[in-house]
């Protein structure tokens, strides 16, 4: 499946996912909820409280949850590039999602 983005959404995803806009460096945690939001993810605490937080599709009940945990800190909510690798990982593994699932709409 192919997914056509606005350019926001697609920088961060290409970051997260290696693409060629910035394959390393960290990401932003807000930009990581807000892209996932456009992809139509929930972000809410989860039910065991602290930092962990649970991404639901809201319009596929077929498409399995996953949970991740906030940023640490509080200041820069940074994902660092090794939690960004876990992390693309994980959703590769879960949606297939890959560099080349996500466009640039024009």
């Amino acid at each position: 499946m192919r997914y056509w983005l606005n350019k926001r959404t697609y920088r961060i995803m290409s970051s997260l996912l290696g693409g060629s806009v910035k394959p390393t460096g960290t990401l932003k945690w807000r930009d990581f909820v807000s892209a996932m939001s456009k992809l139509g993810f929930k972000c809410t605490p989860a039910s065991s409280g602290g930092p962990r937080r649970l991404f639901q599709a809201e319009d596929d009940p077929k498409l399995p949850s996953f949970s991740w945990n906030e940023p640490s800190s509080a200041k820069s909510g940074d994902i660092d590039p090794e939690e960004k690798a876990r992390l693309a990982q994980l959703l590769e593994e879960r949606y297939g999602w890959t560099k080349d699932t996500f466009h640039p709409r024009r």
